[in-house]
């Protein structure tokens, strides 16, 4: 299991992103994604933490047509890290 921080930025409402990564999470995440949170920071920037099985499969989910015409359509921009336990 790996685990993610993802900062997000958007031109959308924070209900509207919300909306559509649960959807996204639901439609495309089966089998991957383990668990997720989106934490507010301000009406157009979120926090998440991501469990997911497969880096590569979660790439493929950030990079697949659906994703990139929402980011599109939202002005979306994420920077993603690789959490990593130290000690």
């Amino acid at each position: 299991m790996q685990k993610l921080f993802i900062v997000y930025t958007f031109d959308c409402s924070f209900q509207y992103y919300e909306e559509t990564i649960d959807q996204w999470v639901k439609e495309q995440g089966d089998g991957n994604v383990i668990d997720y949170e989106l934490v507010k920071v301000n009406d157009h920037k979120s926090h998440s933490f991501y469990s997911v099985s497969s880096l590569e499969k979660f790439a493929m989910m950030l990079d697949n047509n659906w994703a990139k015409e929402c980011d599109k359509a939202n002005n979306c921009k994420d920077i993603v890290y690789k959490l990593e336990l130290v000690g």
